[in-house]
């Protein structure tokens, strides 16, 4: 896939001739600097935008020819600054199940470790979000979880989410993440190299292009990785 954006300044290159094959049931990690193209990317897989040419696939079908319905049954997302409209926490998690039973919803929430906070709320699952209460960013990141969780679906697209969290949630967030990932065909953007080192392919972007793939082991002559695993990576240099 290649992809562009249409700036004052004039067009800039997202993506270049990028190749990628998630495998099923396998964790693939996007790692590179700030600008290197990986939310880009990885968020083609929920049709946040679509390539200017090439093909995203799932299963052989162009997501093109699937229903937005049919779509986000089969790729759920939790980014690191999820958007949340205004609207009841009940309806933010049920987004991609609107038929979901309240016993459902409880247990989405407790698998994400939002569901106490929920409770302390005077209307519960019924407080409207921006109106009647205004979530941190971590509870936000949880509500997010707790709609991948219900979603159930077999891939997810995950944008490390303790990266611009609060420490004292950061633990309860990483322990729901492990579980909604157990099992999924997961393409996640790291920040980190502690957060991404196991996954199964790590693929290191720069420039708009994957440079390089491999195991952690197999990357640690790659440069950036390098830099990035000893801590010295410096994510605000936009390529």
């Amino acid at each position: 896939v290649s992809a562009s954006y249409l700036t004052p300044d004039g067009v800039i290159p997202a993506l270049s001739h990028v190749n990628l094959t998630l495998r099923p049931g396998t964790v693939t990690a996007l790692v590179g600097p700030s600008g290197s193209g990986k939310s880009t990317l990885a968020t083609m897989l929920a049709r946040f935008r679509d390539p200017d040419s090439g093909v995203v696939r799932i299963g052989g079908v162009d997501l093109k020819d699937l229903a937005q319905d049919d779509l986000y049954r089969l790729v759920s997302f939790v980014l690191q600054d999820p958007y949340m409209q205004r609207r009841s926490i009940r309806d933010v998690i049920t987004l991609a199940r609107p038929d979901a039973t309240d016993d459902q919803v409880c247990e989405a929430a407790r698998a994400a470790h939002i569901l106490d906070d929920i409770d302390a709320l005077p209307k519960g699952f019924d407080t409207v979000l921006g109106e009647d209460t205004d979530f941190s960013g971590g509870q936000k990141q949880r509500l997010s979880i707790a709609r991948a969780v219900l979603a159930d679906a077999p891939i997810l697209v995950l944008d490390e989410a303790t990266a611009a969290t609060d420490p004292d949630c950061e633990a309860e967030i990483q322990q729901a993440l492990a579980a909604l990932a157990r099992g999924r065909t997961v393409l996640a953007i790291g920040h980190h190299a502690e957060s991404v080192a196991g996954a199964d392919v790590i693929c290191v972007m720069e420039g708009g292009c994957i440079v390089a793939c491999g195991s952690s082991e197999e990357l640690a002559d790659q440069p950036y990785w390098a830099r990035l695993s000893a801590g010295r990576a410096m994510e605000g240099v936009t390529q």
